[in-house]
């Protein structure tokens, strides 16, 4: 059993806010915990930003270290949707076989200092 911690990645199921009903699994990390059993998570896509930018690609924060972080090509932290999810809901749906390793030192103090910033304008 996987006891989940601060810069963990691994595959979640997440919703589209487009399409509640459907979903995608895509890479996700923990960047924030709250007590012992609430995690906030922020998704990950390997779609760079558009060139010229979209609206949303100003939300889009590399991740550097990818390749570290056990990601297969480069991505991006999705900083402006937060994911709440309990301890619980991560040990049902999260498997072995989704953990992809732990998010780089470095890489984690940047998402979190963007997602503050995008957060709290």
């Amino acid at each position: 059993m996987h006891w989940f911690s601060l810069g963990d990645v691994f595959y979640f199921d997440v919703g589209f806010d487009d399409i509640p009903e459907e979903s995608k699994k895509r890479p996700a990390i923990i960047m924030i915990q709250e007590g012992e059993d609430l995690f906030i998570l922020v998704s990950t896509t390997s779609v760079p930003p558009n060139d010229p930018p979209k609206y949303f690609d100003q939300f889009k924060i590399p991740i550097f270290n990818w390749r570290r972080s056990g990601f297969s090509k480069p991505s991006w932290g999705l900083g402006f949707k937060l994911i709440h999810v309990t301890r619980q809901e991560l040990m049902g749906s999260v498997k072995k076989e989704d953990i992809l390793g732990k998010i780089h030192i470095t890489d984690f103090d940047i998402l979190l200092s963007e997602i503050e910033h995008i957060h709290d304008n």
